[in-house]
């Protein structure tokens, strides 16, 4: 046994809390993977009910009090959700992408065709100049075709139409596609052109017709013109991209944290207005600002919490508990309890206010008019109240609260503190919990 401790008390309800806060930004988070999701129409049924059951099972974590499951679990299935459709998303672009040269390709092999077919001699009708000026594979396989592209045709006849086609060499129009797949003059097109399409993902408004215009006419420019082109168009794209890939963090940020702060019990309505107006900086000022309010809302609440749990213990174990002493420990900082099967000791508490989760506790004689119990007894009595605070552990630990020691003296290590009263123990303050009645506090 010891005397004078400090100990760490973090309540059930203070537990609760947090947990739920961290399942409300899991909801946040997959309410925003699910809205993103179906207005690209990148997700299906079968991910979507993983997704939920996962969600169940963080739920089921707090119902049956399993809340180190939910702190671990909670933040990997949110950041998961985040990062799965960052993911999707990056397809859907890349896809796009991916096509769009493709198309580019098409374009420019339907002009090399008309080339050769006008070298070869062929009439072109105009709706086949048409098609072939456009890409399209129908057209290109019909003029390949009459060019004589053939796979029965001789090395010698295939050589021929290569100098008729200025280079296009391809048995078929199969083999002819998959070199084309290969054939892209620089790859920075592509990357350029992904990126253009993640903006226009992220950032509907943004100006990507222009810039794809601008792609295709760095496409088809000569190579020195090309590369001044295309690097004048990188910068523009990569610092849009940052942009917006930057906003959509800091709104999915703030929407988490608010969320957090509205399962919490704070008023959030003042913090949702106009969010989607909210560019980058805004959204992470506001960010911060709900973040002060939380921890400073939560703080309030969790010093109530404890106050009232060990107060409740302290009640139960033959303390005189009155209702104004919650008020009055938080306004004083300290309180003086008195045991009845003890007369002339008691218990003196501090601190386990909003900025800290100790609590110092020691035992006290006291002295009325100079006068109080035999100086002989307070071993005694020390040692009778450090099993108090066995007690008083046990029976937090059975409410579900944490109770921790972190620092302790030995009985007697320090003569008993002496407190002069005056008839009274405490100072006169609002109200407490009925003990026996305790309940998460309120706003």
């Amino acid at each position: 046994m010891s005397g004078p401790k400090v100990v760490r008390i973090v309540t059930r309800e203070e537990i609760l809390t947090i947990c739920e806060g961290q399942l409300a930004r899991v909801d946040a988070a997959l309410a925003a993977w699910r809205r993103i999701g179906e207005r690209n129409d990148c997700l299906d049924e079968p991910a979507l009910a993983a997704a939920l059951r996962r969600r169940d099972a963080l739920a089921a974590h707090i119902a049956a009090d399993r809340f180190l499951e939910l702190q671990k679990e909670a933040p990997l299935e949110e950041a998961f959700l985040r990062d799965d459709i960052d993911k999707r998303l990056a397809d859907i672009a890349a896809r796009e992408a991916a096509g769009r040269s493709r198309g580019r390709r098409q374009k420019e092999a339907g002009q090399s065709l008309l080339a050769a077919l006008g070298a070869a001699g062929e009439l072109i009708d105009v709706d086949l100049r048409k098609d072939l000026e456009a890409g399209d594979t129908t057209a290109i396989a019909v003029a390949l075709k009459a060019l004589g592209y053939k796979s029965e045709r001789s090395a010698a006849d295939r050589e021929q139409a290569a100098r008729l086609g200025e280079g296009i060499i391809r048995q078929n129009l199969a083999d002819w596609r998959g070199a084309t797949e290969t054939n892209e003059k620089d790859p920075e097109i592509e990357r350029l052109d992904t990126h253009i399409s993640e903006i226009a993902l992220l950032m509907p408004s943004a100006a990507s017709d222009d810039w794809r215009a601008r792609l295709d006419t760095a496409a088809t420019a000569e190579d020195g013109q090309r590369s001044l082109l295309l690097d004048a168009l990188a910068g523009d794209v990569r610092r849009t991209l940052e942009t917006a890939r930057k906003h959509r963090r800091a709104i999915v940020d703030l929407s988490g944290l608010l969320a957090e702060a509205e399962a919490a019990g704070l008023a959030v309505a003042q913090w949702n207005n106009d969010i989607d107006q909210l560019d980058a900086a805004d959204a992470e000022r506001r960010a911060i600002e709900v973040r002060v309010a939380l921890d400073q809302w939560r703080a309030a609440r969790a010093a109530q919490g404890r106050r009232a749990a060990v107060l409740e213990a302290l009640a139960g174990m033959g303390y005189e508990v009155r209702e104004e002493m919650s008020a009055a420990w938080a306004a004083d900082g300290a309180l003086l309890l008195s045991n009845p099967a003890r007369p002339g000791y008691g218990m003196e508490v501090r601190g386990g206010g909003q900025s800290a989760e100790r609590i110092q506790m020691r035992a006290v004689a006291f002295e009325a008019n100079g006068v109080g119990p035999d100086r002989g007894r307070d071993r005694d009595a020390e040692t009778l109240w450090c099993g108090d605070i066995s007690r008083l552990r046990e029976r937090l630990t059975e409410a579900g609260d944490e109770f921790a020691i972190e620092r302790a003296l030995e009985i007697g290590a320090t003569p008993l503190k002496r407190v002069a009263i005056a008839g009274d123990y405490g100072p006169a303050g609002t109200s407490l919990p009925v003990p026996g009645k305790r309940t998460r506090p309120h706003p």
